[in-house]
């Protein structure tokens, strides 16, 4: 049996900077892994789907090169060759994984132990991987989470697309159908209808993209609608059909039901904590459906076994995976005592354009602080919009009364990027007054952070 101060049990986002964190802290570290080095993020999510995103912004801008960038005169010639797409996203994958593999983390003192099997706990502080039982004194838990499937009358006899599987495609689906209107349907649909497919995106919901601002959410909508993509709110699937190379889905809409047909089918309805298999119940851990539970500073009800990232956090992305990793070791090591997982948490959704947001959003901080807060908007119309074509959106700042940033929501052309600026205000704490006097340079997408804080106090004035 070997032993290890740490036992890191999965190697994306979270496993590798727990491993790398704990290792460096001069930990004797152990990575369990069932698949690939890297997780959903490198090789199914954020990696292959930007690399996709991009390829299709490019092919669509192509198309407008009079109107928007004055270039009279050129044609594209040929057809779109999907396939070398795919390729070239294949690729982009495989570059990144190269930097992840095994044996550069087995070069830095990290023991990689990678099994189909994946790990399983004997007890609280054993835990096998393949032949190699492992005792550990502390455990960090980041398993990530997979595709939500779905049980409709029919679906078994369908083959589904996901954000797993979609990446071994090599030609254009004809026509494709989003059940779920979330933000995988949202970035990959409107990747899709400008490669050419027809795209539908089936929502139960009153409006798509739930978490996004009814201001961003009202943009991205009309902009969809204007590139082709059909969105049917209200909808409750009920059976899918193979028929004649298509399938066709049922669904139920103010009572009446309705079917539609596509050639290929993506679920899209959320994502489900992988827990299961590790026989968590072996080590005492208490986990249901929706995760492992954990308190706010990542301790399981096991106190040696922390989990963070997807497996158990409501904060489904990358960048939170990795903080809270941080997080599970700094506790380990009990670095400046305990500390919690509260921080604002920024996302963005790679749509085009990008919408971003952090902190409260006006209905949460209207929960909180009443009428005692202020929201100031401003368009997207800065110089550098202009001469970049890309005017549409806009930044919304929420105040309170001592004229600190509670939150933000953005739409824009590189929204994700100047979202950051907000991050930094609110986790400092910092002033519009200090903001207002900060220096941006010009011409920049991110002065319109500077003329959000500038003219809200000009406001008050």
């Amino acid at each position: 049996m070997i032993k290890y101060d740490l036992v890191v049990i999965g190697a994306g986002s979270g496993g590798l900077v727990a491993a790398t964190t704990a290792n460096r802290k001069g930990l004797k570290v152990a990575l369990l892994e069932k698949n690939k080095i890297g997780g959903e993020c490198t090789h199914s999510g954020c990696i292959p789907s930007k690399a996709f995103i991009y390829s299709a912004k490019m092919f669509g801008a192509t198309k407008h090169l009079k109107e928007n960038y004055g270039l009279e005169g050129f044609q594209i010639k040929g057809e779109l060759n999907f396939s070398t797409v795919m390729e070239r996203v294949e690729n982009i994958v495989k570059s990144t994984y190269d930097k992840e593999t095994p044996d550069i983390f087995e070069k830095e003192g990290i023991d990689v132990f990678v099994n189909e099997s994946g790990a399983k706990f004997i007890d609280a502080n054993t835990v096998q991987i393949g032949k190699h039982v492992i005792n550990f004194t502390q455990a960090v838990i980041c398993t990530g989470s997979s595709p939500r499937q779905i049980k409709l009358e029919g679906s078994s006899d369908v083959h589904f697309l996901n954000n797993e599987n979609f990446w071994l495609l090599r030609e254009l689906p004809e026509s494709v159908i989003f059940i779920g209107g979330g933000i995988i349907s949202a970035e990959l649909g409107q990747a899709l209808v400008r490669f050419g497919s027809k795209v539908t995106i089936l929502d139960r919901n009153p409006e798509i993209l739930k978490p996004v601002d009814p201001d961003a959410r009202k943009i991205i909508t009309e902009i969809f609608k204007k590139e082709g993509i059909t969105i049917i709110r209200n909808a409750e699937p009920k059976k899918i059909k193979n028929e004649d190379k298509v399938s066709v889905v049922s669904y139920v809409q103010n009572n009446v039901e309705i079917e539609i047909a596509a050639e290929k089918i993506f679920i899209s309805v959320g994502r489900k904590p992988n827990v299961s298999g590790m026989e968590l119940q072996n080590a005492g851990i208490v986990f249901s459906e929706k995760g492992i539970r954990t308190n706010s500073f990542l301790q399981t009800n096991v106190p040696h076994i922390f989990a963070c990232g997807d497996v158990a956090s409501e904060f489904k992305f990358t960048h939170a995976a990795a903080y809270q990793a941080e997080i599970c070791i700094e506790n380990i090591l009990e670095i400046n005592n305990k500390k919690s997982v509260v921080t604002p948490m920024p996302w963005v959704i790679f749509t085009d354009p990008e919408i971003a947001h952090v902190g409260l959003s006006e209905t949460e901080a209207l929960r909180i602080f009443g009428d005692n807060f202020s929201v100031f908007k401003v368009d997207a119309v800065m110089d550098r919009f202009v001469t970049d074509a890309s005017t549409t959106g806009f930044l919304k700042v929420l105040f309170d009364s001592d004229n600190l940033v509670i939150g933000a929501d953005a739409i824009g052309s590189h929204a994700g990027e100047w979202i950051q600026f907000l991050t930094v205000a609110i986790k400092n704490k910092i002033t519009a007054e200090s903001f207002a006097d900060t220096i941006f340079a010009y011409p920049t997408y991110s002065e319109i952070v500077k003329k959000a804080f500038t003219r809200f106090l000009r406001s008050q004035k």
